[in-house]
Parts: C-alpha cells; structure tokens; sequence
C-alpha cells in the first residue's frame, strides 16, 4: 500500500497546476459548507432562542378549544392555580411555569389611538420560562419587574404611531369576555425590538395583574407557559404533559405557536442541504474530470504497468488513491479554514440588519463533529468520483494502451 501511495503522489507532482486546482475546488466546497452551516445554525438558534426564551417559551398550555376558536381567548380562562402548577411541573422534562394572559385592544394618547396585542405575564414568575424576556428591551428601557403594575412595553412600530417614547401616559380600552369595556392608563417603560419581519409590530407586553384589573379577570388566565430542560425534546415533553392533564386541555409546542419562525427554521435547512448538494457536485464533479484526464494523458504508461503484471485491481487502487490524497488534503485546509472562521466570528458576532426589522447580532457556530463529518463525506466524494476513470484505465487492453499516441 505504501507503494501505491508513494506512486500515487509522484503522479498528483506531475501536473501541479491541475493538481492545485482540483485540490482548491475541494478545498473551496468544504470551507463553504463549513462556513454556511455555522452561520445557518446560528441564524437558526437566534430565532429559537427569540421565540423559545424571549417571547413564546417552550411550551403552552390552554384550555380546550382555544386554539381553533374564532372567539376571544378570554373565553377559554383557567384559573390561576398552584395546584394545578404544581402539577405541570411535575411532568418529567418541565422546570418552570409561569401563568399570562393574551388579549388586544386600543391603546390611546389622547389624540390617536390603534390597535394592539397584549401579552400578560407574572414578572416573578416569566424569567423561569423566558429568561431573554428580561434583557430583550431597546436601550433606555427598563423590563417588567415584580412592582411594576401600571407599566408596559411596546413594540417600536407601534410606539412611533402614537408617538409615545419613554414614560409616556397612554389609556389601554379592552373587552371583556362579558363584553363590557374597561380603560386603564399605561406609563411606557421600554421598547421590544422587532428582529424578524414575521413578528407583530404591535405587541404589548404589561404585568399580570394590571391585565386580570382591566379585564375584571382575578385570579384567572389564559395559558401557562412551560419551560423545559431539554428544548431539543420539546416534543417528548409535550406528550408526557397531555397525558398528565388529560383531554380538557390544549398542549402546543413553540412549533405550533409560531408556524412563521417554525417555518424560516426549517426553509433555512432545506435551503443549506440543497446548496451542500450542489457543491458536492460540482467538487465531484471536478474531480472526475480531472481523474479522467489523468488517465488519457497516461494510457501508454498504463498499458506499459499492465503488460509487466500489474493487475487491473491494482490499477484500480492506484487512481483512487490519487483520488483520496487530493479529497484529504483539500478536505483538511477547507475545514481548518472553514471552522476557524466559524469559530471566530461565533465570538465578535455578525450584525445584520433585516428588512422591516431591528438590527441583530448571529453568532455562528459549528461542531467539530460536522467538520469531521463533512471532511469523511467530501473524501468519500471525491473516491466516489475516482471510480469512473479508475474503471475505464483498469480496462484499458495493454496491446491497444502501447499502440496509442
């Protein structure tokens, strides 16, 4: 095998500059795919952190019927319950609960007023579910906290409309689910950036008990979210908690919550996996044409190896192992590389800006497991495309190799 190895190297010497090219077209296809799925994945963690910690949580739990009806979530109210809490959180796989209350209504600066879409949530309670909730707020605001009553945080878009800034009174009308309307001031203590353009730009968020005041609600609800210790078995979870509550109540997933993000996640990876195909393909393909080449520059060299005893088996061998030395060496530089812009930028952080949306900062990522992976599959790649013109030189008939020009 060393022989073979030792040949197979002279022979890569012969051409350099082609030998150079088909390595770097190796070496460019890994390094791409290393770079782009680092910053995919992070793309794509961002938005489920967002969605998981910051605004949804992990899991939710309602009422039967809430999430198909056409009428207000009020009317699907539970009661804010430590028992019933208490059995939530002891469903394997969930850590915390926090009760909130979802409803809209029109907000009003004394001259204009609009549409909003409230969230309520327990400041005591929320960081457990949705720790980024906290720390997600523009700069100069301040969060929710365990005093706050008669505060609340809104969306940019929806503050420029009423021109409310910080510390701004605005009135706060909603519905009942008897139908009988309630108003209550406000005081503006931050702004929720808006980073995906599939997020409402007219989202509110104000502590609970404000919410249960304006909506004559005492101690009832309309969900409780559910954190969980392994987001990756959110599903797992979910399945165990509606076996424990039984069929009076509606257990949903981030998912289901948010189909738009769900929907950017899983577009992102379809996307990713067709351009890592078609770079395979090229990178394969290039390396067949170079193999092939190879071999009609070396049909009588060939058939000289041939007619002196060497087996068709070890000609064979010989191409694909020219092959393999040109996969790995372009394989290795392009994931060197690859990785350790990942790595990098995975520390400063990319800041982009979407259209519609708040600039956000993606922090790629990667695992030095895929690199592997992608290294083993681009050398596979390439011996895979070695085997056609390994054929074709290990079935070239000597006489006919010796006679060509």
């Amino acid at each position: 095998m060393n022989r073979f190895l030792s040949i197979a190297a002279r022979n890569l010497r012969r051409n350099t500059r082609r030998t150079l090219i088909s390595a770097a077209t190796v070496f460019a296809g890994v390094c791409a795919i290393v770079w782009m799925q680092g910053f995919a994945d992070g793309f794509t963690n961002l938005i489920i952190e967002d969605t998981v910690y910051g605004k949804v949580g992990a899991l939710q739990v309602h009422k039967r019927g809430w999430h198909d009806a056409d009428r207000s979530a009020l009317e699907f109210d539970l009661p804010q319950d430590p028992r019933f809490e208490a059995r939530i959180r002891k469903v394997a796989g969930v850590t915390h609960v926090a009760p909130r209350i979802t409803f809209d209504g029109m907000l009003n600066n004394g001259k204009i007023a609009t549409m909003f879409v409230a969230t309520a949530i327990d400041p005591a309670q929320e960081d457990r579910v949705c720790p980024a909730r906290r720390k997600d707020i523009a700069k100069g605001g301040q969060p929710l906290g365990p005093k706050s009553h008669a505060d609340a945080l809104l969306g940019g878009q929806l503050a420029d409309s009423l021109s409310a800034g910080l510390d701004a009174s605005l009135s706060v009308l909603a519905t009942n689910r008897a139908g009988v309307a309630n108003a209550l001031d406000v005081t503006v203590r931050g702004l929720l950036p808006s980073r995906f353009i599939v997020e409402s730009k007219r989202s509110v968020v104000v502590p609970l008990a404000f919410a249960q005041e304006l909506l004559g609600m005492d101690q009832r609800v309309t969900e409780y979210v559910v954190a969980v210790t392994d987001p990756d078995e959110v599903e797992q979870v979910a399945t165990r908690l509606r076996a424990a509550l039984g069929k009076d109540f509606e257990v949903e997933t981030w998912r289901d919550l948010a189909p738009a993000q769900r929907d950017v996640v899983t577009q992102t990876r379809v996307v990713l996996g067709s351009i890592t195909v078609i770079l395979f393909i090229l990178v394969a393909t290039g390396i067949a044409n170079t193999m092939l080449m190879s071999v009609y520059e070396r049909v009588r060299e060939i058939g000289t190896m041939m007619s002196v005893g060497t087996r068709r088996n070890q000609v064979v061998v010989l191409f694909l192992a020219e092959a393999g030395m040109l996969g790995l060496c372009g394989a290795l530089a392009g994931a060197v590389l690859g990785a350790t812009v990942v790595i990098a930028l995975g520390h400063s952080g990319v800041v982009a800006h979407p259209p519609g949306g708040d600039p956000m900062t993606i922090h790629p990522v990667t695992t030095w497991a895929f690199v592997l992976r992608t290294m083993g599959l681009a050398v596979l790649g390439t011996l895979v495309a070695g085997m056609l013109p390994a054929w074709k030189a290990a079935h070239l008939r000597p006489a006919d190799a010796l006679r060509s020009t």
